[in-house]
């Protein structure tokens, strides 16, 4: 029984070891190992993972991260349809005053790629190949002549992360898979595949928020919508002040996690790994 006991004691040692040694700093991985069953097992599915975090971070690096922005559209047009028009313009104001401070916290604070906008509406355009049309310049506006040239792209959205009920996903099918885990926590960023689904670590593939409510947790900006100027309140989070620091966190992890790795070589991995790279 002692020793059952020990070298159950063992185990659960070696276990609490390694996922200290991979996931040490803020970023930590919330996906749920489910690829693996034994040892070997895990190691195969660990050095699958670092493979596939050094490929995906140095194409990132030539590539573009694109930022997906929500709208409220759903909400401003079922408040004017119940003819509520002054509060369907107060919504469409803080969504405003929220867009421009993530644009400009982006273009300010995040300079390791190159970054495009688009509206949430338009990230299945995105997908099915549009590279124009569809992007935004500093003033919201849909501009044709900004055209995505990069071949890799990742997406950032604010949004919550999960304890993942999906392991890596082949190409062929990734367009069929979508999320069924658990939510952890929002997240002031978190970083996909074109396919919607989050990373997985080493990956920096999420920024914490760290807002607590309390008589500070909102703040007033003016905005201009339709020739009118509107003071909204708008949540602390989406503040320019805490977005600027986000996203120079988002900057910072991306560009240390670059510079502790090295891209592999597409022709040393392990054929079992290509289809994972997209």
């Amino acid at each position: 029984m002692g020793l059952l006991l020990n070298n159950k004691l063992s185990y659960l040692f070696y276990f609490l070891f390694v996922f200290g040694v991979m996931f040490p700093q803020e970023g930590n991985d919330l996906n749920n190992v489910k690829d693996y069953k034994n040892p070997e097992q895990f190691t195969k599915f660990r050095k699958r993972r670092l493979v596939i975090a050094s490929w995906q971070i140095n194409q990132l690096k030539k590539g573009a991260l694109v930022v997906r922005l929500k709208t409220n559209k759903k909400l401003i047009e079922a408040l004017k349809k119940q003819g509520k028009q002054e509060l369907a313009i107060q919504k469409e104001a803080e969504q405003l005053a929220i867009t421009k401070n993530t644009i400009l916290a982006y273009t300010s604070k995040l300079t390791f790629c190159k970054v495009y906008f688009i509206y949430s509406d338009f990230a299945d355009s995105l997908l099915h190949g549009a590279r124009k049309g569809i992007f935004l310049d500093s003033s919201l506006t849909i501009n044709p002549s900004i055209e995505m040239s990069e071949q890799f792209y990742l997406i950032a959205e604010r949004d919550y992360a999960y304890n993942s009920s999906i392991g890596f996903v082949k190409q062929d099918s990734a367009k069929y898979v979508f999320e069924a885990g658990n939510p952890v926590k929002e997240m002031a960023v978190v970083v996909k595949n074109k396919y919607g689904h989050q990373l997985k670590g080493p990956f920096p593939y999420y920024v914490k928020d760290k807002t607590y409510a309390g008589v500070n947790a909102s703040v007033n900006q003016y905005v201009v919508l339709n020739g009118k100027t509107h003071l909204v309140t708008i949540g602390k989070q989406f503040s320019q002040e805490k977005l600027f620091l986000y996203i120079g966190v988002l900057d910072d992890n991306l560009r240390q996690f670059y510079q502790s790795t090295s891209a592999p070589e597409i022709e040393k991995i392990n054929s079992e790994i290509l289809p994972f790279l997209y």
